[in-house]
């Protein structure tokens, strides 16, 4: 693993999300890969992506997060960390080799999810990977709390209350791709992927998102 990472000293180094170990094998043996990711959350996906050789540039819309991992990783000159909306505009200019969005893009409506896959989009190289999870409408918050937009809840309580969440079926998931060849959507069960940071454990056992796979569509621009 990478020496610098954002975990305190001491602590083990949390494992990162499957689609980040996964994204990470497509960039070892790739010279200067550069690798954008949306939401630091615990950093637990940035030293996998250095590890496999890659230079991170990383978006985060929660200011204290954005704060703390620019603090932890002053050192790493292979780690560049803004605050930033995930919709843009970025602060990073492209073309990146990759993306990765494992949970910014679980909170917020359809529109404002779909603006911010077009704002990864118009960063990556033609035929980049982009991996990101979404919500699903068959995890068990779906539909509750209140309404706030088409498909969006906000819990009143429990460790995300009040903020938004947007869930999607297979055709809506789909319906945002427009500029990507789709090489994977698939349903999964969360327990093993969602950041035990966030949520109770009882929550994490019923959590479902959307697993996507896609890459941008080979064109210039």
């Amino acid at each position: 693993m990478a020496t610098r990472s954002d975990t305190p000293a001491g602590v083990p180094e949390p494992t990162p999300h499957p689609l980040a170990a996964e994204l990470a094998e497509t960039l070892r043996g790739i010279s200067g890969a550069r690798a954008l990711v949306l939401g630091i959350g615990s950093g637990r996906n940035v030293p996998v992506l250095i590890d496999a050789g890659a230079t991170v540039a990383a978006i985060e819309d929660d200011p204290e997060r954005a704060r703390a991992a620019m603090i932890r990783y002053a050192a790493e000159g292979r780690v560049r960390i803004a605050r930033s909306a995930y919709a843009g505009p970025y602060p990073f200019a492209g073309p990146f080799d990759v993306a990765l969005a494992t949970h910014a893009l679980l909170h917020g409506t359809p529109t404002h999810v779909a603006a911010a896959i077009a704002a990864v989009g118009n960063r990556l190289a033609p035929s980049a990977c982009f991996f990101f999870t979404l919500g699903s409408k068959r995890d068990p918050r779906f539909g509750s709390g209140r309404l706030v937009a088409p498909d969006t809840f906000v819990a009143d309580d429990g460790s995300e209350a009040g903020v938004a969440h947007g869930y999607f079926d297979e055709t809506g998931v789909r319906a945002l791709l427009d500029g990507f060849t789709i090489d994977g959507v698939a349903e999964v069960p969360a327990p093993g992927a969602a950041g035990a940071w966030a949520h109770t454990p009882g929550e994490l056992a019923t959590i479902v998102h959307w697993f996507v796979r896609a890459r941008r569509t080979g064109r210039d621009g």
